[in-house]
């Protein structure tokens, strides 16, 4: 009886997400028209098999105290390889699948090298990393298509027996094969070591970087097998379909009990984590909820789960015991190449320099006045909001939440003089406030509730998604950017110079002197460098924090708001693009990506870097394909040069 009840306890996320899968799944089928039928639970275990592969791959980093970005990335390579490679003979065939698998374990490999061996934090590793896997995916296939074995397909997507789904078959299969050797195996073992306490795991023997490079290995293994799956599902490949997965995936490992900070949980959970999350999505469909608000529904189910974890971390732990488990060491081992200059912003202006040179072969006026101001006024836009991430990243954390707080705010902008009166008048003030409230949401998650900034970010940002989708219908607001909108964003009054750089400016000063010459900025560097420690000197460390994640949601929102007024319009994902440059901008600027060393100087020389490469390759005629592989590769570059850190313990 006793080992029932420990066994109990030790699996008690797997259970609690069986038991809401089993609710959620009997109302589905009561609501149902076919109720209880093979011709139900078989399309069911189909389009929920793909989301568990995936969230079986994220599990195996978050175990080792990481987390997997790229995931849905990786889904979608393996899928296009798969669209290209699974057809023909049967040795063919054979062959197209152990090379899509080989393709996913390898992409896997490349994370865990870039994390093990280059030292680089998981979160913005596998962030440019999945850059790089999306543009050979878009490079495999430009346009959704392919060929795959029809048969193979039917055979794979039907049922065995007339009577079990074949999905569910192969998702037995693959546990049997793939998670219980390698749990039960020493690189398993070391893999849930690590997650727990890297320092005690070390010091037992445990070799933590090959336990970790397997957990990446195998994660883009499952990867492989979701997108395979999804290839043999839709008979073609397409590029965009990781788009939601890498989000999905991270929900259901946290419905699954897996802990965020390693070392406990397990691929079982998290396959029920996702059929819960497809479970939701039949539900919505069938109560009449339209498809518009899913997006919504699974941000909003991501941020009650990671808020049930932190509610029992925040039971059993004291804020101290709290800042003890999340710190992270800090090393900055580099020599200045030149004296009073950062190398990372000797590095980018060199870049900027060569890109200049570059771009110069293959159009002579990429160095003359008015192209120069043009792409400054390009890069104005980025600068502005990579200020904010900047202020954040300075802590040791990261708002993922951009995208859509750009957007969001860009749509309240517009609605609201599309409304006319005294609306036009308060049309930015309000769409600022939104982007304010944004902050302190998610500053209140970050700093209050301890909750881990990727996850609580990424969560908001699908909500603000969904409320953005379901408010629109999935179409444009069919409205306009004010007068003053454009004049800030459009004209060019003073000097001839863009209004745009005059704000960018007015904001890069006041940035630069509130970090070097308030007692704020001093606060904010502390808490990067050490945050127990600037806790027990009496900084108030929740506070400052949650004011950080506020000045990220300013100029996320400033920045789509200004966006707008260049266009003259609002749109959906306008602020799509941001995300993966700001945070380049960033480290390339030389700040560090685990928190305490950075200036605002430094990434404004990213920005140029980013901007004028951005700009160069368009020059070139780049394909999209190639600009997102060189994109991640930069970052990598930037980080192996200037971002590296050690663990925590």
């Amino acid at each position: 009886m006793n080992g029932v009840l420990r066994w109990g306890r030790r699996s008690q996320g797997p259970l609690i997400a069986a038991a809401l899968f089993a609710v959620l799944f009997i109302a589905f089928l009561i609501l149902h028209p076919r109720g209880l039928s093979i011709l139900v639970t078989t399309p069911a275990a189909n389009q929920g098999l793909a989301l568990a592969f995936a969230a079986m791959a994220q599990t195996l980093p978050v175990l080792t105290g990481g987390l997997d970005l790229s995931v849905g990335s990786v889904l979608a390579l393996t899928d296009c390889v798969a669209s290209h490679l699974v057809n023909g003979s049967t040795p063919q065939i054979i062959g197209g699948i152990i090379v899509t698998l080989l393709a996913g374990a390898a992409c896997g490999f490349v994370n865990g090298l870039v994390v093990v061996v280059g030292r680089i934090q998981p979160i913005i590793a596998t962030l440019a990393t999945g850059a790089i896997f999306t543009g050979i995916a878009y490079w495999l296939r430009p346009i959704p298509g392919g060929s795959i074995d029809e048969d193979l397909g039917d055979l794979l997507t039907n049922e065995t027996f007339g009577v079990l789904p074949t999905s569910a078959m192969l998702l037995i299969g693959v546990l049997l094969i793939v998670w219980l050797p390698y749990k039960n195996s020493t690189l398993g073992r070391g893999g849930y070591a690590a997650g727990s306490s890297e320092q005690a795991a070390f010091l037992s023997g445990v070799r933590v970087g090959r336990s970790r490079l397997a957990a990446y290995t195998i994660a883009g293994l499952l990867a492989a097998c979701g997108g395979l799956f999804l290839a043999l599902q839709t008979l073609s490949g397409d590029a965009q379909v990781g788009a939601d997965y890498t989000l999905k995936s991270i929900a259901a490992v946290v419905i699954g009990g897996t802990s965020l900070a390693g070392g406990t949980g397990g691929v079982v959970g998290s396959i029920f984590g996702a059929y819960v999350l497809r479970a939701i999505t039949g539900l919505l469909l069938f109560t009449g909820v339209s498809p518009l608000a899913q997006p919504l529904f699974e941000g909003v189910v991501l941020m009650v789960a990671i808020g049930l974890g932190a509610l029992r971390m925040l039971a059993n732990r004291n804020r101290l015991e709290l800042l003890s488990a999340q710190e992270t060491a800090r090393t900055d081992t580099s020599k200045p190449l030149l004296r009073w200059v950062d190398n990372s912003v000797l590095i980018a202006l060199v870049s900027i320099v060569v890109i200049l040179l570059i771009g110069s072969r293959y159009l002579p006026a990429f160095l003359s006045g008015p192209y120069l101001v043009l792409q400054l006024r390009i890069a104005a836009f980025l600068g502005i909001v990579a200020a904010g991430q900047m202020v954040v990243i300075l802590l040791g954390h990261i708002d993922l939440s951009i995208p859509w707080t750009m957007t969001v705010a860009a749509m309240t902008a517009t609605t609201l003089v599309g409304m006319g009166g005294i609306w036009a008048d308060l049309a930015m003030p309000l769409a600022l406030l939104t982007g304010i409230l944004i902050g302190l949401l998610n500053g209140f998650g970050v700093a209050y509730l301890r909750l881990p900034s990727m996850i609580l970010t990424l969560a908001t940002n699908a909500v603000l998604l969904g409320l953005a989708i379901i408010y629109t219908g999935g179409f444009a607001p069919q409205t306009k950017a004010s007068a003053f909108m454009r004049v800030l964003g459009k004209n060019s009054d003073i000097a001839g110079v863009p209004n745009i750089l005059w704000v960018w400016l007015l904001g890069s000063v006041l940035l630069v002197l509130l970090l070097r010459r308030t007692p704020f900025g001093r606060k904010v560097y502390a808490i990067g460098n050490r945050e127990r420690a600037a806790y027990l000197s009496g900084i108030r460390t929740a506070r400052v924090v949650m004011t950080c994640f506020v000045i990220s949601g300013f100029t996320s929102a400033l920045g789509g708001i200004l966006l707008a007024g260049r266009l003259d319009q609002s749109y959906q994902g306008m602020g799509d693009e941001y995300l993966l440059p700001a945070v380049a901008a960033v480290v390339l600027g030389g700040t560090n990506i685990l928190g305490g060393r950075g200036s605002y100087v430094g990434t404004v020389a990213g920005v140029l870097v980013i901007s004028l490469l951005a700009s160069m390759l368009s020059v070139m005629q780049m394909p999209e394909a190639s600009r997102r592989i060189i994109y991640g590769v930069v970052i990598i570059a930037m980080l192996l040069v200037n971002g590296r850190g050690t663990r925590r313990a």
